[in-house]
């Protein structure tokens, strides 16, 4: 056997079992109680967390580029490549003290997370735990690709791509960026700050600037000189 096949077999969790913390996740129940556990066979070389908010344009033909309306954040999401070998453990003397068994049993218990689990009338949350990162979501996409194989056939090894999506309760919100307008402000109209930006600004929408208006008793938006004081009202 070369060398780099044999590396490849050599199982590194057997050899440091006490410094090596494994990744695990956790299916969770309808009420978000750890149900199962997967321990995964080879912690994750890398990770990525992404986040992002939506943003919708609005044509303004005052202004030499469009209002851009917060709309609110998108879900989390969390992707990784795992990597599984179920290939022959070898010794120091390179004799095996394990047999080869067939990968896509191992591969099987994550991509059954895209399926609907009875109970649930849908795919089970789950929470990727390891080391500081905790994770809680649902899993949208599994991509296995089995790269190792016995003369058999039977595959040793598998790379599995996997994305989580992050699941917030109902009536969780997300935190708004800006002031909420709880009570009747004031706010100064300038040259750079004209009825739409305090719209923008207080709202949230810079189309809420109709609001403005008619607590002010003003009909033409276009005509309103700077320094002029106008009240915000609460929503």
């Amino acid at each position: 056997m070369a060398v780099s096949s044999v590396l490849n077999a050599l199982n590194l969790n057997s050899i440091l079992p006490d410094k090596l913390k494994k990744a695990k996740i956790e299916i969770l129940d309808s009420n978000g109680k750890k149900e199962k556990e997967i321990e995964v066979l080879f912690n994750p070389s890398q990770y990525m967390l992404s986040d992002s908010a939506v943003y919708a344009e609005q044509d303004a033909t005052w202004r030499d580029s469009p209002l851009m309306n917060y709309k609110g954040g998108k879900a989390s999401s969390l992707r990784m490549e795992l990597f599984f070998d179920t290939g022959p453990v070898l010794t120091k003397s390179l004799i095996s003290s394990q047999k080869a068994t067939d990968v896509s049993k191992k591969v099987k218990q994550f991509t059954e997370l895209v399926y609907i689990k009875g109970n649930l009338h849908a795919p089970p949350k789950v929470k990727f735990v390891w080391g500081s990162l905790s994770f809680t979501g649902v899993v949208t996409e599994i991509k296995s690709t089995y790269t190792k194989f016995m003369e058999s056939g039977m595959p040793i090894q598998a790379k599995v791509e996997v994305e989580f999506l992050s699941v917030t309760d109902k009536k969780q919100k997300r935190k708004s960026p800006f002031e909420s307008p709880d009570r009747t402000k004031c706010r100064m109209v300038r040259e750079d700050l004209s009825i739409w930006d305090i719209a923008q600004n207080e709202y949230g929408d810079a189309s809420k600037w109709k609001i403005i208006a008619k607590a002010n008793g003003i009909s033409n938006p276009l005509d309103i000189p700077p320094g002029t004081m106008l009240k915000v009202p609460a929503l």
